[in-house]
Parts: structure tokens; C-alpha cells; sequence
């Protein structure tokens, strides 16, 4: 990696309703706590150089929400995608598909 990763948080679930991203429950990796999955799954999808918001705030009840904040040694890279689900069935978008393949990496490091 070029720029070394300090810290993974991620959020995700579902937002039921008066429900605020900040409400779901966060996960977060620190330097040698980052499994080493995610880091290559990073890398393998490009997601540094990724950033803002992906998908249709606005499809679906409750709404789908994805949130992963990569802290680097001077700067971090947020990326936020609404329904995530939706966005996969009802488009080809290349870097959506591409967030989703790093959080399913994620999703199943975090059940070890």
C-alpha cells in the first residue's frame, strides 16, 4: 500500500425511521488490528482512491446504509453508499460493485 492505513470504521444496517446514520453501531480496526483481508481487499478494489457518496438516498424503506471510513496517516477517505442492495440490482455501476465486494470481505472477517 502506498499510503499506510491507520484505522478502518465502518458502519452498516438498515435506518428505520427518525433512525440517523450515527445510530448504528460502528466497527473499528486500529494499524495491526486491521485484518490483513481487508487490507489486500482495499487494495484489489481501489477503494483509497474512492470517496463520497454512491447510490439512491432516496430508493427504499428502511433504508439501506453502508459507511466506511478509512483513516490514513494524513488524510482519511470517506465512503458512503444508500442502499447498497437496490444500487447492485437496478444499475451497473462498476464502483459500487466494487465497494460491495470489500465490505462483503469485511462483513465476513468480522463474524470471525
Amino acid at each position: 500500500m502506498a499510503r499506510e492505513l491507520k484505522q478502518i470504521e465502518c458502519r452498516q444496517g438498515m435506518l428505520e425511521k427518525d433512525m440517523k446514520p450515527e445510530d448504528l453501531p460502528v466497527r473499528v480496526w486500529c494499524e495491526a488490528k486491521i485484518p490483513a483481508g481487508m487490507c489486500t481487499a482495499i487494495n484489489m478494489e481501489n477503494l483509497l482512491n474512492f470517496g463520497g457518496a454512491q447510490g439512491d438516498k432516496k430508493a427504499g424503506d428502511p433504508m439501506e446504509y453502508d459507511y466506511l471510513k478509512q483513516i490514513l496517516t494524513e488524510e482519511s477517505i470517506d465512503i458512503t453508499v444508500f442502499n447498497r442492495g437496490i444500487a447492485l440490482f437496478m444499475s451497473d455501476h462498476e464502483r459500487i460493485r466494487r465497494i460491495h465486494r470489500a465490505l462483503c470481505k469485511l462483513d465476513a472477517l468480522g463474524k470471525d
